[in-house]
């Protein structure tokens, strides 16, 4: 079965860059997952343009094919791409397929202000960083604001309150990257 590239898919041209280079390799979503330690369906959600794998999934990948990640992205800086997409991939995570959705067109809207050199590498990282952050506290302030009081169940507070759990630490996450950037910058400077 292929994978269908929808013309506004947010990673078309790394879709159609996987897909030629993992037929080219000889192999099947399936044989590729498996060197790569992804399910066949992360493949498919690859080479359909939806997702784009990120850290050691992409490193992994840039291996298989005996390339660089720079060449498997297709990107000036992988590394906001790959930021972008771990923001995507907390949102689907800890709050279902709507808010990654929600979250991937909130991303790809700052394409322009990344891309243009407004911003130098560092300052895009901590700026994918913030959107993070901003991006799972805002889910969660807004189930907790515009869920009725006759869907507050015991189960509906025990979700909401794991969710803010795992918010927290998606919180913390980003400001420990966004620390351990500044204290490599000030190292740098001295």
């Amino acid at each position: 079965m292929a994978a269908t590239i929808r013309e506004d898919a947010p990673y078309k041209e790394f879709a159609e860059r996987l897909t030629k280079l993992r037929t080219e390799a000889g192999l099947t979503r399936a044989q590729l997952g498996e060197k790569i330690g992804v399910a066949g369906r992360s493949i498919i959600n690859y080479e359909n343009g939806e997702r784009i794998p990120y850290g050691d999934t992409c490193a992994k990948m840039a291996e298989v094919f005996g390339i660089t990640t720079d060449e498997l992205l297709g990107v000036e800086n992988p590394e906001v791409e790959m930021a972008k997409a771990k923001a995507v991939d907390d949102m689907g995570r800890i709050f279902g397929s709507s808010s990654a959705n929600s979250a991937q067109t909130y991303l790809d809207g700052t394409n322009a202000l990344l891309a243009g050199g407004t911003l130098s590498a560092e300052d895009q990282l901590d700026f994918i960083s913030v959107m993070r952050k901003v991006l799972v506290d805002a889910e969660i302030r807004a189930k907790q604001k515009f869920t009725p009081n006759k869907f507050r169940t015991p189960e509906w507070q025990g979700r909401t309150e794991e969710q803010r759990a795992q918010a927290d630490a998606v919180i913390h996450d980003a400001d420990a990257e966004m620390k351990n950037r500044a204290t490599s910058r000030e190292e740098e400077d001295e």
